[in-house]
């Protein structure tokens, strides 16, 4: 054989021996673009066929396997022959490390990632703008095809076991409404608003005047549509240029879009815009052991500026304003189930996504979806919602009252259907 061949075949080899090293579940048995096979097995199931399909492909997912794994998925060059998606990855993400108790290969990609991370950061508002532009403003029918009935783009709670998507959207509506110890009349400020379907649930469940900022032009037009009351508005700004005071902030899946340099400024904004006795609800996507940048794939594909932020790296912040960690609660596998019933809607519109963008962006919205779901699952995703305040007599000293209201409140949809209706 040939010099050229003969390094293809070693460098597959290579890829190879690096995968029996660290995989620790199922088998994958791998196709080289030659025909060569190799298999690596930790356990029977699952099990899947790769094939590789461009020598190039190998040294790439040697080297830097977290880009270009997804990305030869994407563009056809890596093919799943038997078994899926969601096996593949299974093996993947159940054999890596969630950084809970990090290897030295674990803290070396780690500091690699930073490095990266420092050339693609989020700062500036039109950068910010730009960033949150490129993803949100696809096309609202798009994401019509995969979101419940209220368009809410976040972590659904699914309360007394509700398996249903949209039922559980409105049972994390709810739950964050009574989280907030809402009265008529108070204002709000909703940061990240999204397609307004948060706003408009707590408008009319509570008749308090509600504003809403978003850097999304195609959010911000659809959330003005239908609007029947004078107490809710929409605005299209950056939080940093809001001013005026606020009973009560809320900011939903947001925080992932500031990026960890600007923390400070974004806490700082809420402490400025609160009531002496206001209340801010932050509900964020967060992560267990060591702080490490989003998958540069997914920062690159899907969420340009995107970062998740630890535990410790959000309460280091907050304490530096002089604000309250009033309570925290930690959502753990809710997004996982999220996720799972976004990508199962998402598949049943193959052919209309397809139609839409491309057959590549499909795999690339399928491979987000599910990669996400299982790093819930397997990887220390989880998500806080976080409530904060100038004194720590805001909110009654006990939890009861969440319960109470979250009853009440389910009560009188049950009955009358009002506020889940306005929200649609």
């Amino acid at each position: 054989m040939s010099g050229p061949v003969v390094g293809r075949e070693r460098a597959l080899m290579i890829l190879c021996k690096f995968l029996r090293q660290f995989v620790r579940l199922g088998t994958i048995i791998v196709i080289g673009p030659r025909g060569q096979v190799e298999q690596i097995t930790a356990t029977e199931t699952p099990r899947v066929i790769i094939r590789v399909k461009t020598p190039t492909l190998i040294p790439k997912l040697i080297f830097a396997p977290n880009f270009y794994f997804a990305e030869s998925y994407v563009n056809g060059d890596l093919q799943i022959e038997e078994g899926v998606l969601d096996d593949l990855l299974t093996i993947l993400m159940c054999s890596i490390s969630d950084n809970s108790h990090p290897t030295l290969f674990d803290r070396m990609r780690s500091h690699l990632s930073y490095i990266v991370d420092s050339c693609v950061r989020s700062g500036g508002i039109l950068r910010a703008r730009k960033q949150v532009q490129y993803h949100y403003d696809l096309a609202d029918d798009f994401f019509k095809l995969f979101l419940d009935q209220n368009m809410q783009y976040s972590c659904a709670y699914f309360s007394d076991d509700l398996k249903n998507l949209d039922a559980a959207q409105i049972s994390k509506m709810q739950h964050i409404a009574a989280k907030l110890s809402l009265r008529p009349g108070q204002r709000v400020l909703d940061i990240g608003s999204g397609w307004g379907g948060l706003a408009k649930f707590l408008n009319a469940a509570y008749h308090v005047d509600v504003t809403g900022i978003t850097l999304s032009v195609n959010q911000q037009a659809a959330s003005e549509g239908g609007i029947s009351s004078e107490a809710i508005r929409f605005h299209l700004k950056d939080y940093r240029n809001e001013h005026g005071s606020y009973d009560r902030i809320v900011s939903v899946g947001m925080l992932e879009h500031v990026g960890y340099q600007n923390y400070m400024a974004y806490f700082t904004k809420i402490e400025e815009l609160l009531c002496d006795d206001g209340v801010a609800l932050v509900h964020t996507i967060g992560r267990r052991g060591i702080p490490t940048p989003v998958n540069l794939w997914i920062r690159s594909r899907i969420f340009p500026g995107a970062y998740v932020p630890s535990l410790s790296q959000l309460a280091t912040v907050i304490e530096r304003t002089g604000l309250w960690i009033l309570d925290c609660e930690n959502l753990r596998l809710h997004y996982a189930k999220t996720l799972q019933s976004w990508r199962s809607r998402l598949q049943a519109h193959k052919s209309r996504v397809e139609h839409m963008f491309g057959a590549q962006f499909y795999r690339a919205w399928e491979f987000y979806l599910t990669s996400c779901e299982l790093g819930f699952r397997y990887q220390g995703l989880t998500v806080y919602q976080l409530l904060l305040g100038k004194r720590p007599d805001s909110l009654p000293l006990t939890r009861d009252y969440i319960y109470d209201e979250e009853a009440r409140l389910r009560a009188s949809i049950a009955l009358a259907g009002a506020p889940a209706k306005a929200a649609e």
